[in-house]
């Protein structure tokens, strides 16, 4: 909704860098910048001048907690208090769930969805998001997380990530994202993040006669699935610009179980010059298996606190 914000933010982001220690702690935005922009440079070099536009250049994004402080569809507690509410708890309270009433349905639903995620696994706990509103009309949930990204979700974006986000998509890198929220929910943020729809990718259900079933569409976008819809996104760029190059420069994620797998697909391959940087964002340590795989960074501030400083 406020693109144009964003976009002055990161003109002005490194003047504010020098005078804000928040901002000091967040020094490495050019740095990750100007490290996919050598690798890009590195390439065409190597091509030759005339080869530039055979490329289509790409990065991958994780949504929540990468992008987003806090999760779309939970929310955000901050200190014990909600900072906001998660688009499954507005979707029950708007009266859009059949299985969940809107008057402390809410309650009910969270008891089930952290006993699926604790007791059984995510891979169950993630899909039935989207699956608790079979019946709802797509229309309806579309307008109320558009809705709720434009008046209170883009605020909590990483600093950071719009940076990097932004930059990369002025040099002509191709921004996706793939998150194991609900699709429905994370298409919503098309428009704040200043990006097409049909780059958004999160757990889809079938839709049928304009309402949402409990169908689930593979891959499940959650661990190794995002991995699955990477190469599903990469081999249909492939059919339809059968005489481009395709190279996938970045990823970013901030979770080891979730985004590990598609972070270490990315950083592993073998580019034609440089090398692809994976960017692991407030994971802390990393696992063993992940030793020296990816860069790892904190970022704390967000969209809300860059516009009181």
């Amino acid at each position: 909704m406020k693109n144009h914000f964003t976009l002055c933010q990161s003109i002005v982001f490194s003047v504010l860098l020098i005078c804000s220690a928040a901002r000091a702690e967040e020094a490495h935005t050019q740095a990750i910048i100007t490290r996919i922009m050598n690798t890009r440079q590195a390439i065409l070099a190597k091509a030759g001048s005339s080869s530039a536009d055979k490329y289509l250049f790409l990065a991958f994004w994780d949504f929540d907690g990468t992008i987003l402080k806090g999760d779309c569809s939970e929310g955000l507690k901050l200190q014990g208090k909600s900072a906001y509410k998660g688009l499954a708890e507005l979707a029950i309270e708007s009266g859009y769930s059949r299985i969940y009433a809107p008057e402390g349905g809410f309650d009910r639903f969270w008891k089930d969805y952290r006993h699926f995620e604790e007791g059984i696994g995510r891979w169950l706990a993630y899909p039935f998001i989207p699956q608790m509103l079979r019946g709802a009309r797509t229309s309806d949930i579309s307008a109320l997380a558009e809705e709720q990204f434009a008046t209170v979700l883009q605020d909590y974006y990483f600093q950071s990530s719009i940076d990097m986000l932004h930059a990369l998509e002025s040099k002509g890198i191709n921004n996706y994202i793939i998150s194991a929220s609900a699709d429905i929910f994370v298409d919503a943020a098309a428009t704040t993040l200043g990006l097409p729809k049909e780059r958004f990718h999160g757990i889809e259900v079938q839709v049928e006669e304009g309402r949402l079933t409990e169908k689930l569409i593979y891959p499940i976008t959650w661990a190794k699935g995002k991995i699955e819809k990477l190469t599903n996104i990469v081999a249909t760029l492939h059919s339809t610009h059968p005489d481009k190059n395709i190279i996938i420069l970045a990823a970013f994620g901030n979770s080891y179980s979730t985004d590990a797998p598609f972070l270490e697909y990315v950083a592993k391959q073998s580019l034609p010059a440089g090398k692809p940087v994976a960017v692991m964002i407030n994971g802390g340590e990393a696992p063993a298996a992940y030793k020296d795989v990816f860069l790892r960074v904190q970022q704390t501030e967000t969209i809300e606190i860059s516009k009181s400083q």
